[in-house]
């Protein structure tokens, strides 16, 4: 389709720049209508395509449009990222505390979070480190939503 359009707007510019540099007689008239009917030529390629191939693919108000897996599935890949970066960031200024973020996303068009997974680090003492990941995991799940595990 880009093949397609880019075509049109060089053949366009092409006889721009030919009904500048034509003649005004006969001649110029003739390369004039030339250049109009190469033009055409290039708007109706696609058709001459289905000519050769038979009919043109049916347009069916049923027909299913199929999701690109891969693509999903690098955005959600990037989202999950950006989220682990964000994440990390709120740790540091909300609680004062380092960790390892790893935030899973479904490839589903909307990207929802799946599960958030935070490894803490630098906590001395049992009882301030259950304390602190039972604060964490619960800020966590309100901002961001999703499944939080910490440990």
């Amino acid at each position: 389709m880009k093949a397609y359009i880019l075509s049109i707007a060089g053949v366009i510019l092409l006889s721009a720049v030919i009904s500048v540099i034509a003649p005004s007689g006969k001649t110029g008239k003739f390369i004039k209508g030339t250049v109009r009917l190469f033009i055409l030529a290039v708007m109706l390629a696609p058709l001459f395509g289905w000519v050769k191939k038979g009919e043109p693919p049916a347009i069916s108000e049923n027909a299913a449009i199929s999701e690109d897996e891969g693509y999903l599935m690098a955005c959600a890949e990037l989202l999950a990222t950006q989220d682990e970066r964000e994440i990390e960031a709120y740790l540091r200024e909300q609680f004062g505390v380092e960790g390892e973020v790893r935030v899973e996303r479904g490839a589903e068009p909307t990207f929802p979070r799946k599960k958030i997974c935070i490894t803490l680090s630098g906590i001395i003492g049992e009882d301030g480190r259950i304390h602190i990941m039972t604060r964490v995991k619960e800020g966590v799940q309100q901002k961001f939503g999703g499944e939080v595990e910490v440990s």
